[in-house]
């Protein structure tokens, strides 16, 4: 059975570039060209609070493990870290010199990475006093489009093609490269052998960490070839928006190098920019559905 909209969240202005569920599952964070950041309620629908400091467009959000703080990023080059409860900015981050398009935090919210046009990944630990980076990654060839930051590694995906694993702990970096220019990157749920990587060409690519890297399997159906349109998993599931305004779900399970999608989902009225799944999709049954998405026709739909 396919998912159905049970939200709407209108409180945005233009184009919503990013929305996700904090920990609980129970309110959504959402970010936009109208230099907005949004919480609100996920199953009444209800704005919360309004978190105002971005001079430009809002590109990424990312809450803590234990929803007391969000950080985001944005056009202004600036990654602000908020205090939730307050909406106060308890850290401004300056570090890139170009747009930063993603922003991600550790299981306790202290460790923030940001990824940039200006081919950095910057990595802060807001336990130190001062404001600038700790570390600068410079691999890149191009633009960071996407991050995800476990306990002991940084995954960024970029737009010269490439996916990045660094090792934090032993200081390695290992370089998995695609044919297209990657503008997601997720850990498959509980798999971390396995990473979903969004590529230009409108494929996701699933690759097989622990072996030598390559692709095992592609995700069909969706459109992505010119924005940076967000995907994600949970090790059973993979969602993504697209340029086509659907919504698009794959079953893992459906096996084969090539896997079509099982389900296509109206309801937003242009470019779906991101999906993301409910936090406890796959341990709570009434949840196996749920998860949030965003469009450039300003709207947040929480599907259920």
């Amino acid at each position: 059975m396919s998912a159905r909209a049970q939200q709407r969240l209108t409180g945005h202005t233009g184009s919503v570039n990013a929305a996700v569920f904090d920990s609980t599952g129970d309110y959504v964070v959402s970010g936009g060209q109208d230099k907005q950041i949004l919480l609100s309620n996920a199953s009444t629908g209800r704005q919360v609070q309004a978190y105002h400091g971005h001079g430009w467009a809002v590109q990424g959000v990312a809450v803590s493990q234990d929803s007391s703080q969000l950080a985001s990023c944005g056009g202004d080059r600036m990654v602000f870290v908020w205090d939730i409860s307050t909406a106060q900015i308890k850290r401004k981050l300056t570090g890139h010199r170009q747009r930063v398009d993603c922003v991600a935090t550790n299981g306790d919210g202290s460790i923030v990475a940001s990824g940039s046009f200006d081919k950095t990944v910057c990595i802060w630990d807001l336990r130190a006093a001062p404001r600038t980076p700790l570390q600068v990654l410079k691999e890149s060839k191009d633009g960071v489009a996407s991050l995800v930051l476990t306990e002991s590694e940084i995954i960024a995906g970029s737009i010269d093609g490439c996916v990045r694993t660094y090792d934090m702990r032993n200081a390695k970096v290992v370089e998995d490269s695609l044919e297209s220019p990657v503008v997601s990157v997720s850990v498959a749920g509980s798999q971390q052998g396995r990473l979903l990587a969004g590529c230009m060409d409108s494929t996701i690519q699933l690759l097989d960490r622990e072996g030598d890297g390559r692709a095992v399997a592609a995700f069909v159906g969706h459109k992505c070839a010119e924005y940076r349109i967000q995907c994600d998993s949970n090790g059973q599931t993979v969602v993504s928006g697209s340029e086509d305004g659907f919504v698009y779900q794959w079953d893992i399970a459906s096996g084969g190098e090539i896997i079509q999608h099982t389900h296509r989902l109206a309801g937003h009225s242009g470019i779906v920019n991101s999906v993301k799944l409910h936090p406890r999709a796959t341990t709570d049954a009434r949840k196996s559905r749920a998860m949030v998405s965003a469009g450039s026709d300003g709207s947040v739909i929480v599907w259920g």
